[in-house]
């Protein structure tokens, strides 16, 4: 998975500049129009994502919207991005991948995958069953 659909998910370069290294993205801090901009991409819930976070609302809200996000909260929010892009790319597009999250999942004992996006291992287990099914290996 190239890293240039991750940095587009998280508002490319007019938002994140011309660095291009995830970890090193992740090190400077992601500023938090990069949350707003992958909030508004993956239509994902807010509470599921400050949960995944482990950041309240209140906290966001408290970054000016240039300000950089912590080293903990960009690694994650880069982690669930990565997540979206290997989404993006094997459903086609980000509304068809969020349709396969909100569907019982055979590879997750019929437990709907988006479910499982509150941990770091979730994820990683998320981004498993998606290699899986691009290789049309079944559970």
């Amino acid at each position: 998975m190239e890293s240039t659909v991750i940095i587009s998910l998280l508002g490319g370069k007019k938002v994140l500049g011309n660095t291009e290294n995830l970890s090193t993205l992740a090190e400077l801090g992601l500023p938090k129009q990069s949350l707003v901009f992958f909030l508004r991409m993956s239509q994902l819930d807010e509470k599921r994502v400050f949960r995944y976070l482990d950041v309240t609302k209140r906290t966001l809200d408290n970054y000016k919207p240039g300000e950089r996000m912590r080293l903990y909260i960009s690694d994650r929010l880069i982690h669930l991005a990565q997540l979206y892009a290997k989404g993006k790319e094997l459903f086609n597009s980000l509304e068809a991948f969020s349709e396969w999250l909100n569907l019982p999942s055979i590879d997750l004992n019929g437990e709907k995958p988006i479910d499982h996006i509150h941990t770091r291992n979730g994820i990683d287990e998320l981004l498993i069953v998606l290699g899986r099914l691009e290789h049309g290996v079944l559970a």
